[in-house]
């Protein structure tokens, strides 16, 4: 899904500039580009929950685009459908960061059942 959102934002980078809008334009290729700049540094790291950190650093800049989605459509820059397609998806992708940052700080943890009972 982030590969769909990186190109759909691209595309609407595209637009925003044939509308002279260019400041959006290149926030919007800015931040998602972050997306997986992030995760790329964070995927180095020796530790899950370090890594972590990281996923949960994507997921805001995630929120922070459907936050500019939401802006732009208010200006009239985008169309309703196109705005709710994408702050769907990106709703979607936060989502599944979230989860994934969850998972990575669970499987650092010591097992309850397992602490102080000498295993």
């Amino acid at each position: 899904m982030a590969t769909e959102i990186g190109h759909r934002l691209g595309d609407l980078a595209e637009e925003l500039d044939s509308r002279n809008q260019t400041f959006h334009a290149n926030s919007l290729r800015k931040r998602s580009l972050q997306i997986s700049g992030i995760l790329a540094e964070g995927s180095s790291c020796p530790g899950k929950l370090e890594f972590a950190g990281f996923v949960g650093e994507a997921r805001g800049v995630t929120l922070s685009i459907a936050n500019q989605i939401i802006f732009l459509a208010g200006r009239d820059l985008l169309s309703e459908a196109d705005e709710l397609e994408l702050v769907g998806m990106l709703k979607r992708e936060a989502k599944m960061l979230e989860n994934f940052r969850n998972s990575l700080e669970r499987a650092e943890r010591p097992d309850p059942a397992l602490v102080g009972h000498g295993h």
